[in-house]
Order: C-alpha cells, then structure tokens, then sequence
C-alpha cells in the first residue's frame, strides 16, 4: 500500500517523540509504543514477529524505513487489486512457506510474465530494494511494498 504524505509525517512524527535518544532507531518496546500510539491493537508476539521480520539487519532495533514498510504491511487490506493478485502469484512460488522466493524463482517469473524483463532490469530491482535474505531467497513481501512505493 502505498503511504500518503500525511500519513507518513503522522507516523514520523510518533517516531520522534518514541526514540527517546534521537538516535534514528527504537527498540521492541517502543516499536510496542509507537504502534500503540497508532491505534494498532497488537500483542507481545506480534512484536516479536515483526521484529524478526523487518529487522534486517539485526541490530534489535527498528529504523524509520522499516517502520513506514511494517505500517505498510500491516494495513494490508488496502492494498490495491493488482499488488494482491502478485502478492497470489509470488506466494504460489514460497515452498518453504515463509514468504520467501528463491531468486531463480523470481527471475522466471519476471522474465516470462506479462513486460518480459531483462536479466540486468530483475538485477536492478533486487538490488534497490534490499529484499535478498542472507541465503539469497527474496522476501516477496518486502519486494512488492519498496516497489510500489518508488
């Protein structure tokens, strides 16, 4: 789903007064907090799976990128027809159930499927959207949402 300008400034603006130490990152329980503060209704274990979701780097703490991309994923009934039905097809290809791809996977699909890319094209859209996980699988999700929001 793609965030509006206001919306952004809104969840930028919770994000400020929950880093207590301006340091451009919160912790899980500010996470906890600055959700809250949202309006969103979410447990200790919700946290926790965002955390290990978005938390790219690993550092336990969430920056204000990953933030806008969890706001993002959790307003999911918004999303349009179109993301939902690639969001359909991707996950069709997540054989490890964990809403990933391998990057093969991906490759065929956007080389064979409605604009043909290139292989260089599939490159650069890997690539802006730091979606490769560790082992090289793509995180489809993360993918969709940096994409629509270019």
């Amino acid at each position: 789903m793609s965030l509006t300008e206001e919306r952004i400034n809104e969840i930028k603006e919770i994000f400020s007064m929950v880093d207590d130490d301006s340091d451009g990152s919160i912790t899980r329980s500010q996470l906890c907090m600055c959700l809250r503060a949202m309006q969103y209704s979410i447990s200790n274990r919700e946290i926790n799976d965002l955390m290990k979701k978005f938390d790219s780097d690993k550092t336990d703490q969430i920056n204000f990128p990953q933030l806008l991309q969890i706001i993002a994923a959790t307003e999911q009934p918004n999303l349009t027809k179109q993301t939902q039905t690639i969001l359909s097809a991707l996950k069709l290809f997540d054989t490890q159930n964990d809403e990933t791809i391998s990057e093969n996977d991906f490759r065929f699909l956007m080389q064979q499927t409605g604009e043909q890319l290139s292989k260089d094209s599939v490159d650069d859209m890997i690539q802006s959207t730091d979606a490769r996980t560790k082992n090289g699988r793509i995180q489809y999700r993360k993918l969709v949402s940096t994409l629509i929001h270019l």
